[in-house]
């Protein structure tokens, strides 16, 4: 009897840290490369921050996948992560979205040398214009619609490079985050590789852009709904835009 009773004790405590273990298993989530201050390849930035945050309050851990939109797409399809970041259901990517975390505010960037006029998304038809991957599948069916013949529209990963182009003068207009754009800017000039003198005018003619996280399984997606949540009550949330604001420049969530 008491060796059935010892045994019994065994199993049950073998089966406890089982549990624990798959509770807290190691999750590998994807974070779009180019994408500071919201993503930065040494574990930090906005989204990061909030990521970690709310998947460690519900006993998971965090590893960082950074890759470019299109190859966190792939992984996530083949199954060789369990969740993305910065994402939203109008990229067919089946998963489990979370309620929307955070947003990006899209502005046309270009210099004001070239006295552009731009009133509209449907401005940008006519001219050389580089944004950022999936921007045409993000920023709405205006959008879509006005670059879908414009033969100088492309679309492309590293957003620094994007910036530089404009500053450079080689495209008339930038489509990306304010934000996005700020940093690269201030970093191109402290590299000596733009013109700091150079203006540059923004153009505000995209509404905010929300983004999900998506995952595998359903029960990760919901700790991590619940958990934002509570960050965004209590006040951790609105801490770590705070963070980043004092150590670059203001951060609009």
């Amino acid at each position: 009897m008491i060796m059935r009773t010892t045994f019994f004790r065994t199993l049950l405590l073998l089966c406890g840290i089982v549990s624990g273990q798959a509770f807290s298993a190691e999750l590998k989530i994807v974070f779009s490369k180019y994408t500071p201050p919201y993503v930065f390849e040494d574990g930090t930035g906005i989204v990061v921050d909030i990521v970690r945050t709310a998947l460690e309050a519900g006993g998971h851990t965090v590893k960082p996948v950074y890759v470019p939109i299109d190859r966190g797409f792939k992984m996530f399809v083949e199954r060789q992560v369990d969740g993305t970041t910065i994402i939203q259901e109008s990229s067919g990517l089946k998963a489990e979205y979370s309620d929307d975390f955070m947003q990006y505010h899209n502005r046309a960037f270009a210099l004001k040398s070239r006295n552009l006029v731009i009133r509209g998304v449907a401005d940008l038809g006519d001219k050389s214009v580089v944004a950022f991957q999936n921007a045409d599948k993000y920023l709405g069916g205006d959008f879509a619609r006005a670059v879908e013949k414009n033969r100088r529209y492309k679309e492309m990963a590293q957003q620094e490079a994007q910036a530089q182009m404009l500053l450079l003068g080689r495209i008339e207009v930038a489509v990306m985050d304010e934000s996005i754009f700020r940093y690269y800017r201030q970093k191109l000039i402290a590299e000596r590789k733009v013109e700091p003198a150079q203006e540059v005018v923004d153009y505000d003619i995209f509404p905010p852009t929300p983004y999900k996280a998506a995952f595998i399984d359903r029960k990760v997606r919901d700790d991590f709904n619940q958990a934002v949540a509570a960050m965004r009550k209590d006040g951790r949330y609105d801490a770590i835009y705070r963070k980043y604001t004092e150590q670059y420049f203001a951060v609009r969530k």
